[in-house]
């Protein structure tokens, strides 16, 4: 799960750095989970499956972390939600749709199960009980009750036994510089670490506080890719 999450920031910095040099190029946003093999029509709206062949899902993506947002595989027609059933069942994994237009895809050699809410985000849970999430809301757990809930928009986030961590994909320096008070004021006040540099031509923040418990939280920002480790005792 630390794995999925690292892979997210490294590419939210990796995309920060290069908006930093200028002249990006613009990617379409076709969906990710599609593989461009001739199989799918490209509509206006995004991926229309032609209802000949089965959707091309790269279960592959899904499983490294990479599940898309903009196709919700659940609110596709009966037919392509049981293509997306055999097409599971012959990658080895055990697909099922829920009433509310979810997506479950289990992997019954290794315990990991992957979701597709209604609104698109995929969580992700490891048979330890590990989670992950790629977008969504602000998770609630022991973890999140011990810090104020910050008002931005979360990129990706997970949570074990003895760690969690979030990364946002909005929120700017002077945004962690203002949001590390807050949580100073709720109570990690011991053992405060705090940089505040600039390398590069690249302004780099962080800030490392514990409270009185032995929690140790950590919180980081570097041009425009910001996040908090809060880890147990």
């Amino acid at each position: 799960m630390k794995r999925l999450l690292t892979l997210l920031l490294s590419g939210l910095l990796l995309l920060s750095l290069a908006a930093c040099g200028g002249g990006g190029s613009e990617q379409s946003g076709d969906d990710p989970l599609t593989r461009d093999d001739g199989s799918a029509q490209q509509t206006q709206g995004g991926t229309e499956n032609s209802g000949d062949t089965a959707p091309d899902i790269d279960f592959g993506s899904i499983m490294a972390g990479n599940g898309g947002t903009d196709t919700v595989w659940g609110q596709q027609d009966a037919a392509t939600r049981q293509a997306i059933i055999d097409s599971a069942k012959e990658d080895g994994l055990d697909a099922s749709f829920g009433a509310d237009g979810s997506l479950t895809i289990k992997d019954p050699e290794s315990g990991e199960t992957y979701v597709q809410k209604p609104d698109g985000t995929w969580t992700y849970q490891d048979a330890e009980g590990g989670e992950a999430q790629i977008g969504g809301d602000w998770p609630d757990n022991d973890f999140t009750k011990l810090v104020p809930k910050p008002g931005f928009t979360l990129a990706g986030a997970s949570t074990d036994s003895q760690s969690f961590s979030v990364a946002f994909s909005d929120a700017s320096i002077e945004q962690m510089r203002e949001y590390a008070e807050q949580v100073k004021a709720a109570g990690f006040d011991q053992n405060i670490t705090t940089e505040d540099q600039e390398v590069m031509g690249m302004v780099i923040y962080s800030f490392s506080a514990s409270n009185a418990d032995g929690y140790t939280v950590e919180i980081f920002s570097a041009s425009g890719t910001s996040g908090i480790t809060i880890t147990a005792p």
